[in-house]
């Protein structure tokens, strides 16, 4: 999953009285990684992890985090567009 925004996850944190360490610990990830999340200097995250993020945070799904895929995961496209 990708973050769309930083600022927008640190608006909820603040919002929701959550610490990074507090935030990783729901999330069942490292304060480090939330902390690289919020800096921009990581924008990407497993499904699982994104999910349990917006929750602890009370938003929609997809509020925070959109559906990454990697290249090797796309369906591929014939020219009359159908799926191969």
């Amino acid at each position: 999953m990708r973050l769309r925004r930083p600022e927008l996850l640190a608006d909820y944190m603040k919002a929701n009285d959550f610490t990074q360490a507090r935030l990783a610990r729901y999330a069942g990830c490292s304060r480090q990684f939330i902390h690289l999340l919020l800096k921009g200097e990581r924008s990407t995250c497993t499904v699982e992890v994104g999910r349990r993020i917006e929750e602890a945070v009370r938003v929609l799904p997809g509020t925070l985090f959109e559906p990454s895929m990697s290249p090797d995961a796309r369906q591929s496209v014939k020219s009359d567009g159908t799926a191969a």
